[in-house]
């Protein structure tokens, strides 16, 4: 045990005097009793609105207190309303090694309601002492991490060390106490309505009804899994940066008429398989290794270097040969341009026409499956097909190629689904290509735009020597070593970028050789033989628990306990509304206790503590609640403390724990009443 409620206090100030209650509670099981509308289920959201889990509540942060002390009471003897001036609560509680605690926090007041005073002593039930104070925080950022922070208090009060679970943001926080307080207080609005817990979702945590449960029942897989997920995440991440590199690679290429060779584009586990990547350069029609390119641009430059800039003279013969030769290949690639744009706009109509054809039968696939659907659940309209008729449009198929009557019987509709999803992935893998056919010819245009731009320049520089005078420098040959020097210059810029991706690919395949490494040592089996035998406890005593209670929808023996889900479960499926409004409460009382159950005999985090808020609903039937308290007091007492609140007839609530150990704290009217003293 780690938790237990000893005292309660409510405190109300206002214009017609002080009023307020005290409720002490005792070890084992106690009922509490008190008549409907009189402030039960107050007293009991005053425990955790002074502990700050007003969140488990409901995600807007609301003080899930009555108007009784927000806003004005009305004196139960006299019936005069009052304004509330000035309210608080406080709880007392105590440890598993004894020390105790109470925790003061102010509803109505001068002072912000985030304000947690800690009183370290019994404060309540033995008065006033030389006790250590110190002021936390609730309900704001940092209050289960931070040293001032209440609920990193209350955990190391309970001894509870909170794992980290991951958001679905990807991002890493503590697990929230208030998503593990509902697997043993069962508030009475909402509390009842799920199994295993009402469990808050606005905190984002990823299956957040797992991780509560598992660190609730210490199981080892908690940590199993939170590594999982952590490989699973940093994988996805792995992978997405790999894509990005991939895609700047290609875009490099691409952009300068490049392209890449033998990359992988999945991660790889091997650094030999990024390495022996490279980039190739068209050159005269033929796709040639970017480094033998460069060697050869750098040898030419050379030769050129070498030579001193002739004069007009020396050149003007070749250069009128050589120009009108140009001419004719600069009409050629002209000509090999229009063609490639042409093929690409045939291509772009191709695949759009492609992609509306995949459109089409991935909705004609949903009507298929769904009029399968509607057969298998025993509609007549699906088999009543006309096979003259289209199946999924329902126009006329008279003037198909295959004449009327040729289609003696029409297809299943497991024959016709098959048939489509074939055609839809046959289509698919057309776009697939059409995209593929498409960049190759954008890289095309690239090169061809290249080699029009070298030889325009060329050409021009070309006539220019043939209109300059004859003693001048001839401006082809400048512009050749001009040229030839740029390419090159371009060339290495190119390739040095692309080898300072490939080292950053490198770092990847570090990182993913990693996360494979990580992922092979995770045990092969989720649930350790202690996880299952805590969930096999957990079984056996909601079973017991429901035969007591008169549980009828089937028997308890058919119940198992999910080892994925950690929810009652009959034959594999989860249990959902083929129970009775009764039955499901029933296996909501047997459910909680039983966590309380593995606790007695198992090593859990379970704080010994469950609270129920009106167990009886839904008319649960007089034994059913006999039944509920009897074991109640039997798991509590194991040192546990099991607190029901109940506004049952008092007389039977008296007769159902006759032969029960327990301790009954009965209010006679409002709960909330006029005291004499300031206290």
């Amino acid at each position: 045990m780690s938790l237990k409620i000893s005292h309660i206090r409510l405190r109300v100030q206002t214009s017609a005097g002080l009023y307020g209650t005290d409720a002490p509670l005792g070890s084992g099981l106690t009922i509490l009793h008190a008549p409907n509308t009189s402030g039960k289920s107050t007293l009991l959201h005053a425990f955790l609105y002074a502990l700050g889990l007003e969140q488990m509540l409901s995600p807007k942060r609301e003080i899930p207190l009555s108007f009784a002390m927000r806003q004005y009471l009305e004196d139960p003897t006299t019936g005069v309303q009052a304004n509330v001036l000035e309210s608080y609560v406080a709880v007392e509680i105590v440890n598993a090694r004894g020390e105790y605690m109470t925790v003061h926090r102010n509803v109505i007041s001068e002072t912000n309601n985030k304000l947690v005073s800690v009183i370290e002593g019994p404060e309540l039930s033995k008065g006033p002492g030389e006790y250590e104070r110190r002021d936390y925080f609730v309900i704001d950022p940092g209050a289960a991490q931070r040293e001032a922070g209440f609920h990193r208090k209350l955990a190391r009060f309970m001894d509870w060390d909170l794992p980290t679970v991951k958001r679905y943001d990807g991002k890493d926080c503590l697990l929230y106490v208030e998503t593990i307080f509902p697997l043993f207080f069962v508030e009475q609005k909402v509390g009842w309505t799920t199994i295993p817990g009402a469990i808050p979702t606005q905190f984002r945590v990823r299956e957040v009804h797992r991780r509560a449960v598992e660190f609730l029942m210490d199981l080892d897989t908690h940590e199993n899994e939170l590594r999982r997920q952590d490989i699973e995440l940093r994988a996805a991440s792995a992978r997405t940066e790999w894509t990005k590199t991939i895609d700047a690679i290609g875009a490099l290429a691409s952009a300068s008429g490049l392209r890449v060779a033998a990359l992988p584009g999945a991660p790889a586990a091997m650094e030999a398989d990024v390495r022996n990547a490279y980039l190739e350069v068209s050159e005269a029609g033929g796709w040639r290794r970017l480094a033998n390119r460069v060697t050869e641009l750098a040898a030419d430059l050379a030769v050129l270097e070498e030579q001193s800039i002739p004069a007009v003279e020396t050149v003007a013969e070749g250069a009128a040969a050589e120009a009108d030769q140009l001419a004719s290949e600069i009409q050629m690639i002209n000509a090999e341009r229009t063609t490639i744009f042409r093929a690409r706009q045939t291509e772009l109509v191709q695949q759009a026409s492609t992609v509306q054809r995949v459109i089409q039968l991935e909705e004609d696939l949903k009507k298929n499956k769904d009029a399968l659907k509607l057969q298998k659940f025993g509609s007549m309209i699906a088999r009543e097909l006309d096979p003259n008729h289209c199946p999924t449009c329902e126009q006329s198929i008279d003037d198909a190629l295959l004449p009327q009557g040729t289609l003696d019987t029409v297809m299943s509709l497991e024959d016709n689904i098959e048939y489509i999803d074939a055609q839809r992935k046959a289509f698919k893998r057309l776009t697939d290509r059409s995209v593929a056919i498409i960049r190759d010819f954008d890289l095309d245009l690239v090169t061809t735009g290249e080699d029009l731009r070298k030889q325009t320049a060329r050409l021009r520089a070309l006539r220019a020597d043939l209109i300059a005078p004859s003693h001048a420098a001839s401006a082809s040959f400048i512009e050749e070593r001009l040229r030839t020097e740029q390419r090159l210059n371009h060339l290495r810029d190119i390739d040095a970028r692309f080898a300072e991706q490939i080292n950053g690919l490198v770092d990847q395949v570090e990182n993913w050789a990693s996360l494979q490494a990580e992922s092979k040592l995770l045990p092969s089996e989720r649930l350790s033989s202690g996880d299952v035998e805590k969930i096999e406890v957990l079984e056996a005593s909601i079973r017991k628990q429901l035969v007591k209670y008169g549980f009828n929808t089937f028997s308890p023996a058919d119940l198992t306990v999910s080892k994925d889900t950690y929810r009652p479960e009959k034959e594999g499926f989860e249990i959902g509304f083929e129970l009775s409004a009764s039955d499901s409460i029933r296996l909501k009382w047997a459910y909680q206790l039983g966590l309380l159950d593995v606790a007695r005999n198992r090593d859990t985090n379970h704080p010994g503590l469950v609270v129920f808020d009106e167990p009886r609903q839904q008319e649960a039937a007089p034994a059913s609640v006999a039944g509920l308290l009897s074991q109640a007091g039997r798991i509590a007492s194991s040192g546990a403390q099991i607190l029901i609140a109940t506004s049952e007839d008092l007389a039977s609530v008296k007769n159902f724990v006759a032969n029960v150990d327990h301790k009954l704290l009965a209010f006679d009217g409002r709960i909330i009443d006029r005291i004499g003293a300031d206290t």
